[in-house]
């Protein structure tokens, strides 16, 4: 699918991404949107309070692939050098680079777009992408440098220099 045509679709409640060319849709649900605004808020506060950067939901970001690549990551953080301008903050596809994607999982997402997903984000200098698994009540985080880290409930999350001494109770996350 090229972009155009990923454009026309119509929206119907449906969050749709392009991942290589390939059309990816994914149905949030309850559980899902409250992690989301938990993690919107934590995360969202310390990057205000300590004028880290912009914290963004459901935005869309292209990514340069062949074929294309338009990913909405459920949370993105991009730190306040890489903002984009005022006049770009309206375009359809925001044309930086996130610092931190986070992706809350849902039940339709396949082990295959999940790793696929990452790997783009990765591949194209997103400093670290987060995924939160809500059944299993974990999270997994992904660096630049291909090693990842898993956490569980009872443990607190940092996201090292990616966003400095930001730290997240899981349980808080998973109450």
């Amino acid at each position: 699918m090229t972009v155009e045509e990923y454009e026309s679709l119509p929206e119907h409640g449906q969050k749709h991404e392009l991942l290589r060319g390939e059309l990816i849709s994914v149905s949030p649900n309850y559980l899902h949107g409250l992690l989301q605004s938990r993690i919107v808020i934590s995360l969202g506060r310390f990057v205000e309070a300590h004028g880290l950067g912009d914290v963004v939901t459901e935005t869309a970001f292209e990514i340069p692939t062949d074929p294309p690549t338009v990913l909405m990551p459920d949370i993105a953080f991009v730190r306040a050098a890489a903002t984009p301008a005022a006049e770009q903050r309206t375009l359809r596809y925001a044309h930086v680079v996130p610092d931190l994607v986070v992706e809350v999982i849902s039940p339709s997402e396949t082990t295959r777009s999940i790793r696929t997903k990452v790997a783009a984000y990765l591949d194209h200098g997103v400093g670290m992408v987060m995924l939160v698994y809500p059944e299993s009540k974990e999270v997994a985080l992904w660096p630049s440098d291909g090693s990842t880290r898993s956490f569980e409930e009872a443990d607190v999350l940092d996201v090292g220099d990616v966003v400095p001494a930001f730290t997240l109770a899981l349980s808080h996350l998973f109450r």
